[in-house]
């Protein structure tokens, strides 16, 4: 016997235990213990109820003991009571947390001295001060506490019996409280191994459900690149069965848009570093072609070769798709379908670029219709969009193939022409131009009549840049106003009269600054959800000393081509600080305060100047959200983003303005680190009828949100673009529907006054 029980106690604990005998009743008591331990474990007998029942055996052979199993929380460096059945609830409460230490009692001292703790005297042992009071309340006397080792022989726990009397132990006790340790720690391996092995058959159970039901296609091929292994979304894609793809090559769903070199830059990409990915075009059983955004990884054995490849497939059509629509109207106008200014530009500057070797001739022809402004004003924008687009489509009819036509503003056309062999060919256009106006527009069984003026300016005759062409094009065109009967000019040099509107309204601004006859008004933006305002939008007026309140469209264009602007963007700033100030002076309402600056104040002057008047007011960075248009950013995105980097840093957030109509790719956006995204309000116009504003309006809003960006739809003016909007996930509401921009006193009254 003596051969059986010693070896054991020995692989549970290096330490020295006293060689006593006792009697062989004894050894049979331990052998019996043993044995009925081991047939609970061959059964399968839960670890818990296990334990529980070397507990109870344990104190059946130690009479006037109890047993306790306590486990040691690595995370907290705390133990606590994992089996004592015959200790109440309130004691196991009280052993709970017990904290390892000298004055911890037997087996907080077994973690503290990593040695076996045998206490005879409780009352008197300085090993007991800190649980004293724990031993009287249950009338303990003696302590004996073995270590549980874990497999590595580090120490997890105790196994202890406590006795009601003072005694030592005996050989015998001690051999039950090693056997007893020795037992625990075998139950809480096998413990962690069943739990281990639980996650395991829990994580491949996942994996599998993750395989069969990701919204992506999912393809594994082997060493060979024979299909092995594909999923329910991959066969969805591209019409095939299960049975139809495995063993094949992936070249079966080649589409044969790409080339060689494609195809051989992605496994060189593979090869060399594990993983592909891009945008590719490949067919489906049927034949038609699908455009997808494809992963490819490597999947390596134990010695790091190639053993299979995971590629995952997303089908990205909507996406083209709603790129496309972005592309077209990143150069087109809306209203019309016309080429925008961006793509008159590029024209106008690629002509000159390639006149410059070649020596030809170009004219650029500016239509403005006359008193268009009254239509607008008497029958409606509805109307008058009519009218757009039917002069639209005159024109468009009248014009050579490679000639190009835009809208450049509200009712202003502009033409461009180029290669001309003589100046009167600029001449014959713009008389067939006009002639348009010969028949009345008709607009819901009603007849119009128009009239337009044409200025025309030269190249390289009247100007050999682009913006001067524009300007004397322009003031050909007024010139051109003055003479009803022709309504055409050609740009002469001493044509000084727009010069001189221009310098007039130059002086007045600078006088409106002097004085400080400009005002904000103030637009609420409101929370799709709660319908409580959480912010506004400053926007300038000009208290003009005879003409009344005037709207920034009217004098904003002509500051942002002088120095002007960045007086007038500081100002603004300077006064949305202010009156947010006063508003949370006077009320405990928390909102935000959107500042409109120009793209050309993104230069290191002005910024120094707006991060000057930040660095004032740096308590209220946090509120104010600068807003800079889609369209400048795009074109000029290299050298915003350090200047927006340095707003950002202030403290302000950033939102970029008019979104969703300004440019092809959204691939921009990382490189701009904004808050917000404000959709343009020409998708929102007729996001009731029109899909395509629907589709990217929700396409912008979830891309936004993946980014983290939150978003503003402005020019909000029905409910059922509401419901829309709310519907696709939309932030915050701006536009008429809920209020119209209002000034100061006006605005606190109706969304502050009482919040005190």
């Amino acid at each position: 016997m003596n051969e059986t029980i010693h070896p054991l106690s020995c692989s549970i604990e290096a330490m020295s235990i006293e060689s006593e005998s006792f009697p062989s009743s004894q050894y049979v008591e331990i052998f019996t213990l043993q044995n009925q331990i081991l047939e609970l474990m061959a059964l399968g007998v839960d670890d818990t109820e296990v334990l529980h029942r070397l507990c109870e055996l344990e104190e059946k052979l130690v009479p006037g003991s109890v047993a306790s199993i306590m486990i040691l929380d690595e995370s907290t460096g705390l133990m606590n009571v994992l089996e004592a059945p015959s200790i109440p609830q309130h004691g196991i409460k009280m052993l709970n947390g017990l904290r390892p230490g000298p004055g911890g009692g037997s087996c907080g001292n077994v973690l503290y001295t990593k040695q076996a703790q045998f206490v005879t005297d409780i009352e008197n042992d300085a090993r007991w001060d800190e649980l004293r009071p724990v031993a009287k309340a249950f009338g303990l006397g003696a302590c004996w506490s073995m270590p549980v080792r874990s497999e590595g022989n580090t120490i997890i726990g105790t196994f202890a019996l406590s006795s009601f009397e003072k005694r030592v132990p005996t050989a015998f006790h001690k051999s039950l409280l090693e056997i007893g340790a020795f037992i625990v720690g075998i139950l809480l391996k096998r413990r962690e191994h069943s739990t281990q092995i639980q996650e395991h058959k829990e994580r491949i159970r996942i994996l599998g459900t993750a395989f069969e039901k990701a919204r992506e296609g999912i393809m594994i091929s082997n060493e060979c690149n024979q299909i092995i292994e594909v999923n329910q979304a991959f066969m969805d894609a591209f019409g095939y069965t299960y049975e139809e793809v495995i063993g094949k090559n992936p070249k079966i769903l080649a589409s044969g848009r790409h080339n060689h070199l494609y195809y051989e830059q992605m496994w060189k990409a593979i090869n060399d570093e594990g993983y592909w990915n891009g945008e590719i075009w490949n067919r489906h059983k049927d034949g038609h072609e699908i455009v997808q955004w494809m992963s490819i990884s490597v999947i390596h054995d134990a010695q790091t070769k190639a053993k299979n490849y995971l590629a995952l497939t997303l089908d990205i059509s909507q996406l083209k798709a709603s790129e496309e629509k972005l592309s077209y109207m990143a150069f087109h106008d809306p209203l019309t379908g016309l080429a925008n200014r961006t793509k008159l530009f590029e024209r106008i500057d690629q002509f000159i670029k390639r006149s410059r070797r070649t020596q030809a001739i170009g004219a650029l022809l500016y239509l403005d219709l006359d008193r268009f402004k009254n239509i607008n004003d008497s029958l409606g924008h509805t109307v008058g969009d009519q009218m757009l687009v039917e002069v639209a489509d005159r024109l468009s009819s009248r014009i050579r193939s490679h000639d190009l036509i835009a809208r450049v503003g509200g009712d202003e056309f502009v033409l461009w022409l180029e290669d001309l062999q003589n100046i009167s060919e600029a001449e014959i256009v713009a008389e067939k131009f006009l002639s348009i106006f010969n028949e009345p527009f008709e607009i819901n069984s009603h007849e119009y009549q128009l009239q337009g003026s044409i200025g025309i300016a030269l190249y390289p005759q009247d100007a050999r840049e682009r913006d001067s062409l524009l300007k004397n094009a322009d003031a050909a065109m007024y010139r051109a106003k003055e003479d009803p009967k022709r309504r055409i000019a050609f740009y002469r040099a001493q044509m000084t009269q727009q010069a001189k509107t221009s310098l007039r309204l130059e002086t007045e601004l600078y006088q409106a600054l002097k004085n400080r006859d400009f005002e904000l008004y103030y637009q609420p933006k409101i929370d799709a959800n709660s319908g409580e305002m959480r912010g506004a939008e400053a926007l300038i007026r000009w208290n003009h000393p005879t003409r009344g309140l005037v709207l920034p469209g009217e004098f904003i264009p002509f500051a942002e081509q002088t120095a002007l602007i960045s007086q007038l963007g500081e100002y603004v700033l300077e006064r949305a600080f202010e009156q947010l100030r006063i508003w949370q002076q006077r009320s405990n309402v928390e909102m935000s305060m959107s500042v409109n600056i120009s793209g050309r104040q993104l230069n290191d002057d002005d910024i120094n100047s707006l991060l000057r008047i930040i660095g004032i007011n740096i308590d209220l960075a946090p509120f104010i959200v600068i807003e800079l248009t889609e369209t400048f950013l795009m074109h000029h995105a290299h050298s915003a983003v350090g200047m927006l980097e340095r707003l950002k840093n202030s403290g302000v957030k950033l939102s970029i303005d008019d979104f969703g109509t300004g440019y092809s790719s959204l691939g921009y956006l990382k490189r701009f680190k904004v808050d917000e995204l404000k959709i343009d309000r020409l998708l929102i116009n007729d996001i009731e009828i029109d899909v395509n504003d629907r589709v990217i309006s929700s396409a912008v809003i979830a891309m936004a949100h993946t980014l983290g960006l939150s978003v503003v739809a402005e020019g909000v003016e029905t409910q059922a673009q509401i419901e829309i909007l709310r519907e696709s996930g939309c932030d915050l509401f701006q536009g008429f529907y809920f209020d119209c921009p209002l000034d100061a006193e006006t605005f606190y009254k109706r969304y502050l006054e009482g919040k005190e």
